[in-house]
């Protein structure tokens, strides 16, 4: 099975119609579906779903797509969550004629995501509205109000004048033959069981992975790869695909910011005892410069910077095809001796994780 980013993508991009009108109309029109939205909400199926001015509300479902190889959701799907509300709320407090993009996201991960999880919801607030940089807060719960992260965002603000008086044609939206990618069935994943899961060192399943070219359900719906793991080390591509515009010629920041997550992440794995799991307590990504859609494969290289016996730190560098640096990434996560023994015997991943909290 390909990935879905090799299909033609869905949603609007350029639609210079957002820019005639302040962003909190703009917002209320995407609200009530009288404009479509970018390719990434018809890739993920985030909405707003409710906006005033200098706050907003998204959803999110969370599906198998969403998932490892073992069922596992890593914490940076919430960050690929999170840019969304963040950004909107800063943009209903602008007038006609501006764009944002993110320049920084800072994400606190309070609880995991679970099989249980139905639906993200992130809450988002502007603290700040300039001429030139605006910031905003986030709270993500699920469906039913559990407290699961917080995130905060920088956005820069620039011109982009459009006149509201002209008559703009509706964009191409692409083909809608089949459901959008998140409606359909999932892959089945091609890693391991996870009786197998707990017994192996996870630097084995990376290379098995790698080698054997298995694949997840969360690489299938973005093309992620992983292409070389050493010890404290992943390097991965990614396509930079249509589907991961936010409604410009530039890739959504919280595409980027999962990528780089899990590639830390990976990197941490690499570290482990067989038997043994992790829980990323925060991740903090600073983007230098638009990573542009279709411009070719994205590379993201993450190392271990520091090892402790509980506490691990990485850092990534993400770098477009052309080798000039789109952002810096830095995580920290905490280990969970026999976590994998604990999740194959099934214990709830939230337990697994209060415990090993509560021994910190």
């Amino acid at each position: 099975m390909r990935a879905i980013t090799g299909e033609p993508r869905r949603g609007a991009i350029a639609d210079l119609r957002a820019l005639q009108q302040p962003g909190l109309e703009t917002f209320r029109r995407f609200v009530h579906e009288e404009l479509p939205g970018p390719p990434i909400w018809r890739l993920t199926g985030m909405r707003p779903t409710e906006v005033t001015l200098g706050k907003a509300t998204f959803s999110m479902p969370v599906t198998a797509w969403l998932a490892d190889g073992s069922g596992i959701y890593w914490g940076g799907i919430c960050a690929m969550f999170a840019d969304a509300p963040l950004a909107s709320a800063i943009w209903t407090t602008l007038p006609a004629g501006k764009v944002l993009s993110t320049s920084e996201l800072n994400m606190c991960f309070v609880r995991p995501i679970t099989s249980a999880t139905g639906n993200l919801v992130g809450r988002a607030e502007t603290v700040h509205s300039g001429r030139q940089v605006g910031l905003s807060t986030v709270e993500i719960t699920d469906q039913d109000g559990r407290f699961l992260a917080f995130g905060s965002s920088r956005c820069l603000v620039a011109d982009l004048p459009v006149d509201p008086d002209i008559s703009l044609p509706e964009p191409d939206l692409g083909p809608c033959d089949t459901p959008d990618p998140y409606r359909r069935e999932p892959p089945k994943a091609e890693l391991c069981d996870l009786k197998e899961f707990a017994r192996l060192k996870p630097i084995e399943i990376q290379r098995a992975t790698i080698a054997e070219d298995r694949t997840q359900p969360i690489w299938q719906l973005t093309g992620y790869r992983p292409v070389a793991v050493e010890e404290g080390c992943m390097r991965a591509v990614l396509p930079s695909s249509e589907w991961f515009s936010n409604g410009s010629l530039s890739i959504y920041g919280g595409l980027l910011a999962w990528a780089a997550d899990y590639t830390m992440g990976a990197a941490i794995y690499s570290t482990l005892s067989a038997g043994d799991l992790f829980a990323t307590l925060d991740t903090h990504i600073r983007f230098m410069r638009p990573a542009a859609i279709n411009s070719g494969d994205i590379t993201l290289c993450a190392r271990v910077r520091h090892h402790g016996r509980q506490l691990r730190v990485a850092t990534c560098n993400v770098d477009s095809a052309d080798g000039k640096r789109l952002a810096m990434a830095t995580a920290s996560a905490l280990v969970i001796r026999r976590g994998a023994h604990d999740l194959a015997g099934g214990k709830d991943p939230e337990e697994i994780i209060a415990s090993a909290r509560e021994r910190l």
